[in-house]
Parts: structure tokens; C-alpha cells; sequence
């Protein structure tokens, strides 16, 4: 005779099933990454704060985001000899920190009309750059989606911060969980 108790049964726990998922530190920057963009972007949306504060947020979150990231990435960065991307990004984000504070705070027309689209604009060009250094086919991917983004978002104003907040948060939530392709130098 066999037998049998409750606890042969039960399933797995939550918690038993997040300590089995695991995300590398680069899988990590993207979550990091696409938090921050839809939280950023929500705020810009949705929030009933003022611009000026929105821009000291939005900066400091960005701020951290680059800190944080390029702590958590730096090694495998290093071994990889793929630190232009990091000096890349934090480059961009840097430059678009300053351009929207600028326009914000300066109350340049220009800026403040189009900062969905000095947003995607920037991550095309990140993800164009990291297309062609790493030969990768999926930062490919994302630099269409994103130029394809300003071209849909350039011609609608309803929910523009939002719409634009998701397209590149969720590309880099996709990028958290999918393997990407690419192709170091000493390949051929």
C-alpha cells in the first residue's frame, strides 16, 4: 500500500517559482531601463505635476538609470569589449536629459512640441548604432520599430507620451527576456 499526504499534491509557490527565474545583469539593465522609461513617460502622461518638476524627476530618475545600469553591466561590458555602448547610452539619455530640461525650462517651442520624438529619435539612433557595432538583426529590429514609431506618433497628439513611453519600454522588457543576436569583431 502507497501512501499519500496533502503535500504531494501542492503546487509550486510564488516565491519558489521567482527564485528559479533568473535575469543576467544585462537582462536586469533592461527591466531597470524599461521601469524607468514607462514610469518617466506615465508621469509625463497622466501626472498633474508641473513641467519643472517633472524635468528635476525625470532627470534624477534618469541619473540613477545610468549609474545603476552601468554598474550592473560594466564587467560583462568589459570581457566583451562593448563598452562604447554603455559610454553610448549614457551619452544619449545625458543628451536628452539636457535637451528636455532645456526646452522645459527655456520654454523652447521647438523642444517641447516634439519631445516624443527627440525620445524615440534617441533610442533609434542607440539602437542603430548597436545594430551596426554588433551586427545584431534585433537592435535592427528596434531601431525600425522606434523610426516607425516617429512617424506614426509625429502625426497624432493623443496619448503621445504614453504611446511613446510603451513602444520603448516594451522593447526593452522584450529585450529582458529574449536572446539577441550579435556578432563580436573577431567574428566573420
Amino acid at each position: 500500500m502507497i501512501a499519500l499526504n496533502s503535500s504531494d499534491f501542492s503546487r509550486p509557490s510564488f516565491i519558489s517559482v521567482l527564485e528559479r527565474v533568473y535575469f543576467s545583469e544585462i537582462d536586469q539593465a533592461f527591466l531597470i531601463w524599461g521601469a524607468l522609461t514607462l514610469m518617466i513617460f506615465s508621469l509625463a502622461q497622466f501626472s498633474t505635476l508641473g513641467w519643472g518638476t517633472q524635468a528635476v524627476l525625470d532627470a534624477a530618475l534618469t541619473g540613477a538609470g545610468i549609474a545603476a545600469t552601468s554598474g550592473l553591466t560594466w564587467a560583462i561590458a568589459t570581457i566583451a569589449k562593448l563598452r562604447w555602448v554603455i559610454f553610448l547610452w549614457a551619452g544619449l539619455m545625458s543628451a536628452g536629459s539636457v535637451a528636455t530640461a532645456y526646452g522645459i525650462f527655456y520654454g523652447n517651442p521647438l523642444i517641447l512640441s516634439h519631445l516624443c520624438l527627440l525620445w524615440l529619435g534617441l533610442c533609434a539612433i542607440g539602437y542603430g548604432a548597436m545594430a551596426v557595432g554588433m551586427r545584431s538583426r534585433c537592435f535592427t529590429a528596434a531601431f525600425l520599430v522606434h523610426l516607425s514609431a516617429i512617424v506614426c506618433f509625429g502625426h497624432t497628439s493623443s496619448c503621445q507620451f504614453f504611446s511613446s513611453g510603451l513602444v520603448m519600454a516594451l522593447t526593452l522588457f522584450f529585450f529582458s527576456i529574449v536572446s539577441w543576436d550579435m556578432q563580436t569583431s573577431d567574428a566573420t
